[in-house]
């Protein structure tokens, strides 16, 4: 049986050691150990937070999305970053283009996101931005267009202008 003070706990014994109660206005609180094993548990959750990769665009998904005209605001609308591919079925480069853009999107999972637009299909989106070659990717910054990049390029040359777009490129020079 414990030792009691005012009709409450005041010491008790775990292991042989000593965990002492503290006792204010006749009310319990909590012991030593209870209070270090909450922080244990509180710094533990701190460091998963911390450890989790920070998702700064929620729908950069790791996938190449495909955009319709009926979807293409509403889309670029929800995203910070976007860079998208205006490509044909039959256009060869685009063909070459696919996995780069794939890898890309895999890469900058959670920070851009990519999307194609097929210009036989969606004529209101190429006459609105003046596509008259393919492939060409136009990048999307808060719903703006902050560049065009023409023509096939290497996934260097995207990720620099992807690196550009974020802020987090290390040469300043204009890729966009």
């Amino acid at each position: 049986m414990l030792p009691l003070v005012r009709g409450r706990p005041f010491q008790k014994l775990i292991y042989g050691r000593a965990t002492i109660v503290h006792i204010r206005w006749g009310d319990v609180m909590l012991s030593d150990d209870e209070l270090e094993e909450i922080r244990r548990r509180k710094m533990q959750l701190m460091i998963e937070r911390a450890q989790k990769p920070k998702v700064d665009e929620p729908m950069a998904n790791g996938l190449v999305n495909q955009l319709y005209d009926h979807n293409f605001w509403q889309t670029i609308s929800q995203t910070k970053t976007t860079f998208v591919e205006f490509f044909g079925e039959w256009c060869s480069p685009c063909k070459v283009l696919a996995p780069i853009f794939a890898e890309l999107a895999k890469d900058y999972k959670g920070k851009v996101y990519f999307a194609r637009v097929d210009i036989d299909r969606n004529r209101m989106t190429v006459t609105q931005f003046g596509v008259q070659s393919v492939p060409m990717v136009i990048v999307f910054k808060n719903q703006k267009v902050v560049g065009a990049l023409p023509g096939l390029r290497s996934y260097v040359e995207y990720e620099m202008a992807i690196n550009q777009v974020l802020g987090t490129g290390r040469d300043e020079s204009s890729y966009v």
